[in-house]
């Protein structure tokens, strides 16, 4: 949706559609506002990408694109449990957040705690991503794309001809 939409509204997709699913499935709990925020960035940056000349190319940056995601999102779905996965550990072993961390150890032990827990996962993910949009990417590109152009609205100016009078009126480009 944000990379036929545009990236204000496939935010809103992406973080609409995991809250309204969430209240239908019964998956609300502390995770949901993390998966609301990485679906919407997700829908957000696609809005960004460039609309390429062939409709291949397209496809092809998009199952990139949700590739990349499938690692991102689950990065940043660890947030929201990280800090709290091992209290009362007496000894460092160099996976969870420590208050008295500094920038460099956070995020090293960030690195070995996503590696160990969910890199497997995410790369499932990736791939899963990659191979549902290059089969099912095109038709619903297609769809999206000829509800965009039936039921977008654009203004439209009036030109007057050369005696002062309306000649036409054509949509402002």
């Amino acid at each position: 949706v944000g990379a036929v939409f545009g990236p204000a509204f496939g935010f809103q997709m992406g973080a609409l559609t995991l809250l309204v699913s969430a209240f239908i499935t019964g998956g609300v709990g502390p995770w949901l506002p993390y998966e609301m925020l990485g679906v919407g960035w997700v829908g957000l940056t696609a809005g960004w990408l460039p609309r390429l000349a062939t409709f291949r190319r397209r496809l092809l940056l998009l199952a990139a694109f949700g590739a990349l995601w499938g690692f991102l999102y689950g990065a940043i779905l660890n947030l929201w449990s990280w800090p709290f996965a091992a209290p009362g550990l007496e000894g460092d072993v160099g996976l969870y957040w420590s208050p008295s961390l500094s920038f460099g150890e956070t995020l090293s032990h960030y690195g070995t705690f996503y590696l160990v827990t969910s890199l497997w996962y995410d790369l499932f993910r990736a791939v899963g991503n990659a191979v549902l949009v290059l089969t099912l990417g095109g038709p619903t590109l297609r769809v999206l794309e000829r509800f965009r152009a039936r039921f977008s609205w654009e203004p439209w100016v009036e030109i007057k001809g050369e005696h002062g009078a309306e000649a036409m009126r054509q949509p402002m480009m």
